[in-house]
């Protein structure tokens, strides 16, 4: 897990498993998680939000994944519509990849 302070008073932390965005959370209580961050970035040029800290998603692996187990999908909370379109997915679940 790494952190960075872009700018006086604020951090980004960037960790690598889910256990180490859960630690950074926890210890940053105020923390904004992002995984894509376009909602984020309106609201903070909107001047509506003006997060202290952030915890980027975009490097755990385990949240980005997908199984079809039993007959059913489960779909990680940072599964891309990029990786929903690519054929091993596709080849599974044709209407959610359409």
């Amino acid at each position: 897990m790494t952190t960075h302070a872009p700018q006086a008073g604020q951090s980004v932390t960037l960790p690598t498993t889910l256990d180490e965005a859960v630690a950074a959370l926890t210890a940053l209580p105020t923390a904004v998680p992002v995984a894509g961050g376009t909602d984020l970035m309106a609201a903070v040029n909107s001047g509506q939000l003006r997060p202290s800290a952030l915890v980027g998603l975009g490097r755990i692996s385990e949240i980005r994944g997908w199984q079809y187990q039993d007959g059913h999908a489960l779909l990680g909370a940072g599964l891309t519509h990029a990786r929903m379109g690519r054929p091993d997915f596709a080849a599974l679940i044709p209407a959610l990849a359409a």
